[in-house]
């Protein structure tokens, strides 16, 4: 297995490890996009319905996420660089062969092998991410890469823009595929072992204690399923949130611009909680995201009103807050195991993609049969339990002080600093 001794990345380092990472990420989560925004104008060509673009969509994450945990001991294995310039080379090579594709299974074989590549991404740029030296600017760096996911649905509805002005689709495709082969050029490298011996190292506070692995697996149990009814309910957002509001008789526009205020919304919560919170013990963040989900809760009752303007409050605090807290849920498991990110990633992030598969499948089955209002009802409920299952993952801190790490230590030497006194 290879090793990559712990060093941190500051200043310039920093601001280049979390550019490339969010390269990465984007890379990887365009894809499904992509072919989601371009889905009419590939339909010109191929037999490509709703039906089916939403059974690709689902391969991919289907495959995401049982590939994850396998993804996170693969990043640990190959490192970090390595798993981040795979990842990069893999999706050009899958947009590649979506731009060739002759037949509709070809489109739907090929999303769910780039599944492989998204279950790298998260593990291999939470682990990069977790050795920034400065704690706020870890934080930062959370929130800025998970922001890149809403981004790659801007990039997404933006070639959707360029494809509306002739059935150019192929090429488009072959553009991005081109575009994310210069993500080579952004992988941040990992840094240069420290050169002290690992006893050099500053030793866990007392609060951390030993780690405990029955603890932390406990956490990541509850974690995984706090992934999964999150995600289930967040990404029903994307999917439905503007037919409701047309459904109950919001004008478009005031539909899209909901929408927009909503996914900006997302991306500053996504980058503001873990900044403003990296501070905090991993107990007292996996709370903050309790409160997070909580209040995405009440935007998720608002869609369910049945009124425009519970419709509009709600679209924008279910966004903001009910798939906003992705950034911060990703630094707090980066502090469940500090050895061990890129497989507690792995683990968690198969929850993620899973919750993100069945979600909107089964928001579809309840729409059908019983209305949006029922729908939404049992999405703000996932996200309840949700809240209840991370509360429960924050107790094992309490029941196992010396279980788990409180927050993520930096590689920092044990020599007294000539200034101290």
């Amino acid at each position: 297995m290879i090793c990559e001794q712990a060093a941190d990345y500051d200043g310039k380092s920093a601001r280049g490890t979390v550019l490339g990472a969010a390269a990465v990420i984007v890379s990887a989560a365009l894809p499904p996009f992509l072919v989601g925004a371009l889905a009419p104008r590939i339909a010109t060509d191929l037999p490509f319905d709703t039906s089916e673009v939403g059974l690709a969509v689902a391969a991919y994450y289907a495959a995401s996420g049982v590939l994850s945990p396998l993804g996170g001991r693969i990043v640990e294995l190959i490192g970090v660089t390595a798993a981040l310039r795979l990842t990069a080379a893999i999706s050009a090579i899958g947009l590649a062969a979506i731009a060739v594709a002759t037949q509709t299974i070809h489109v739907f074989l090929v999303l769910a092998l780039l599944g492989l590549p998204n279950s790298l991404a998260q593990p291999a740029s939470n682990n990069i991410l977790s050795r920034v030296a400065h704690r706020k600017t870890r934080g930062l760096a959370f929130g800025v890469v998970q922001a890149s996911i809403p981004f790659a649905t801007l990039v997404a509805g933006m070639f959707l823009a360029v494809a509306s002005f002739g059935n150019r689709w192929r090429l488009i495709v072959f553009f991005v595929a081109g575009c994310v082969v210069l993500v080579q050029f952004l992988v941040p490298r990992a840094p240069n072992p420290i050169s002290k011996p690992d006893n050099n190292r500053r030793p866990p506070e007392p609060s951390q204690g030993s780690p405990n692995m029955a603890g932390a697996h406990r956490m990541l149990t509850a974690l995984v399923a706090t992934g999964f009814l999150a995600s289930a309910a967040a990404t029903s957002l994307p999917s439905f949130a503007a037919t409701t509001g047309l459904n109950i008789g919001v004008a478009p526009v005031a539909v899209a611009g909901a929408q927009m205020a909503g996914s900006l919304g997302s991306i500053l919560v996504r980058i503001s909680a873990p900044a403003v919170v990296s501070h905090l013990n991993l107990k007292k963040q996996l709370q903050v995201v309790s409160i997070l989900l909580l209040v995405g809760v009440f935007g998720f009752l608002g869609l369910a009103s049945q009124q425009a303007l519970g419709f509009g409050i709600g679209i924008v605090t279910a966004f903001a807050f009910g798939w906003g807290w992705n950034g911060l849920f990703n630094l707090a498991v980066a502090g469940v195991r500090p050895n061990r990110v890129a497989s507690s990633t792995g683990f968690t992030q198969a929850g993620v993609f899973l919750g993100g598969m069945t979600g909107p499948l089964v928001f579809a089955f309840i729409a059908n049969e019983e209305g949006d209002t029922v729908a939404w009802c049992c999405m703000a409920i996932f996200m309840c339990v949700a809240c209840g299952t991370i509360l429960s993952a924050s107790k094992f801190l309490t029941q196992n002080p010396v279980g788990v790490a409180t927050h993520l230590t930096p590689t920092k030497s044990l020599e007294k600093d000539p200034n101290e006194t």
